[in-house]
């Protein structure tokens, strides 16, 4: 397996195959950049610096002709207007415009019911730190309430229910056909198996590390 937001540089075991991957690690910058006082400047650069990396690829080994995209469902018929929420005028809408006026098809990689399961015990989990909801389920079932018990529960379906997207993830890009390339858009380690048929290449630019300190260094700032 390939670890995702460790390496800058394209990590490739082996070139005999013809399928290629070129995986590009995120984090949701635009969804962030109010909460975290993030300059757009830096997120232009970074989707501008992806687009130079793919540029390159496209230009070496061929044009790209899948676009595999988090947050949209398998079975969805998705187009460009799924990206236009960040804005025509982007380099993150831009991009996409440009591969798909190239040939590339616009696939999701995950099912509506893991997105909202996940979703769902996300909320739960995090909402289960806060002492009102302790309290209100105290009130209910009794002060003995195992509340660790139920938080390690949480932990545990979230595990499953990541595993099981991962899963899929990794037999939809598995079905890509010979002599094909496309481009995986994915948050920054989320697991995913690669098909070891399958040369991987890993487009994380320096920009990429910017963003994520800014959000982390805001966080720290925020908890004070």
């Amino acid at each position: 397996m390939v670890e995702l937001g460790k390496i800058e540089k394209p990590e490739v075991k082996s070139f005999k195959s013809k399928r290629k991957l070129y995986v590009v690690p995120t984090l949701p910058f635009e969804e962030l950049a109010l909460q975290f006082n993030i300059d757009n400047a830096k997120i232009e650069k970074f989707w501008g610096e992806v687009n130079e990396k793919i540029e390159y690829f496209a230009s070496t080994y061929g044009n790209i002709g899948f676009l595999y995209v988090e947050g949209i469902s398998e079975e969805e018929n998705a187009g460009l207007e799924f990206f236009e929420k960040y804005g025509k005028d982007s380099s993150h809408y831009k991009l996409v415009k440009t591969l798909v006026e190239k040939g590339a098809k616009i696939k999701g990689i995950d099912r509506e019911e893991l997105i909202e399961r996940s979703r769902l015990l996300f909320d739960e989990y995090s909402k289960s730190f806060l002492p009102e909801i302790k309290n209100l389920h105290e009130e209910f079932f009794g002060k003995n309430i195992d509340f660790e018990g139920w938080r390690n529960y949480l932990v545990k379906k979230i595990q499953e229910t990541q595993d099981e997207m991962s899963r899929l993830v990794s037999k939809l890009i598995g079905e890509m056909p010979e002599d094909a390339s496309g481009i995986l858009i994915i948050t920054d380690e989320r697991p995913v198996e690669y098909p070891q048929d399958m040369d991987v290449f890993m487009i994380r630019p320096p920009s990429f590390d910017e963003l994520a300190r800014n959000i982390r260094d805001s966080s720290r700032t925020g908890m004070k």
